[in-house]
């Protein structure tokens, strides 16, 4: 395991004793009834570039708009992290979870490039006509947080978002990453390969499968580069979670330099001792979240 950098492991120290402490109500209380305005959820659907998103509203209880997290599957999203949209719900926020077009039944077809897109297309229903009706969300309070190739959509998001008040990466993929190594294959080696590198992708998307995603990452995928996004991002809080039995030589560590060259103290990241859907630490990521979002200004728990 490479060094952490030096502001990093602050804000790991930090975060570990934090978490030696109770862990916060809402991942283990159910709040308060509120007769006349209760927590309430649904599905529901937004059009993106003519097609339409599937996606999921959690809503706290209370009168109005709520800060806002939009929470980010990876590919192709078998792994939703609904309990931590719940447990985000229950300590006072909307949440809004969706399946990238092409993707889980949602309209259109999957490209890496369109997840990006996608939050592009649901921020501008949000702050719509209608957004304040059917969200119920607090545009000048979204957060957005990613797993996985949700990390990616996030990071990207935020940049192209900068009012967007803090981005959440949770093991984030860095497609670029993945593209410098799969260069190096011949197409005969990719196509081989390809089937063990996506190996959940069948029959979850629709225009994608393992063979038509190596040939993308292969072609295009320098152009996602999670480094690229650091230095919009070091502007506002950012939270980084890694694990440890994730790929050995990707832990976003050209994003983490990155940042640190902004020479921003936005970043709180912790190395967590897990694999790459945290499955054996989901109350801890569900506590280094909670903790950081009641930190927020302006928001459930934060300074006004």
């Amino acid at each position: 395991m490479r060094r952490f950098l030096a502001r990093a492991a602050l804000a790991v120290t930090a975060l570990i004793a934090s978490a030696a402490g109770a862990a916060p109500a809402a991942i283990s209380q159910d709040p308060p009834i509120d007769r006349a305005n209760p927590a309430s959820g649904g599905g529901v659907q937004f059009v993106s570039h003519g097609e339409r998103v599937n996606a999921q509203l959690y809503l706290p209880a209370g009168q109005g708009l709520h800060p806002t997290v939009i929470l980010l599957h990876g590919l192709p999203g078998n792994e939703q992290n609904l309990d931590l949209a719940r447990a985000i719900q229950r300590a006072g926020w909307g949440v809004i979870t969706f399946h990238y077009r092409g993707s889980w039944g949602s309209g259109g077809k999957f490209t890496l490039e369109g997840g990006c897109d996608d939050v592009d297309s649901l921020l501008a229903e949000i702050r719509g006509p209608q957004g304040a009706d059917k969200w119920r969300a607090d545009p000048k309070r979204i957060v957005v947080i990613g797993h996985s190739y949700g990390g990616y959509v996030a990071a990207c998001a935020s940049q192209r978002h900068p009012e967007l008040i803090a981005s959440g990466l949770i093991a984030p993929w860095d497609i670029s990453y993945d593209a410098r190594s799969f260069a190096k294959l011949t197409a005969a080696e990719a196509r081989e390969k390809a089937p063990s590198a996506f190996n959940d992708v069948e029959g979850r998307l629709s225009g994608a499968d393992a063979q038509s995603l190596m040939s993308s990452i292969r072609e295009n995928g320098v152009r996602f580069e999670l480094a690229a996004t650091a230095s919009s991002l070091a502007r506002r809080p950012v939270l980084l979670a890694t694990a440890t039995r994730d790929d050995p030589g990707d832990q976003a560590i050209d994003f983490r330099a990155a940042i640190d060259r902004a020479q921003s103290a936005s970043l709180t990241y912790q190395m967590f001792e897990t694999d790459h859907g945290f499955n054996d630490q989901r109350i801890a990521l569900e506590t280094f979240v909670l903790d950081w979002l009641a930190a927020l200004p302006g928001t459930p728990g934060g300074q006004p």
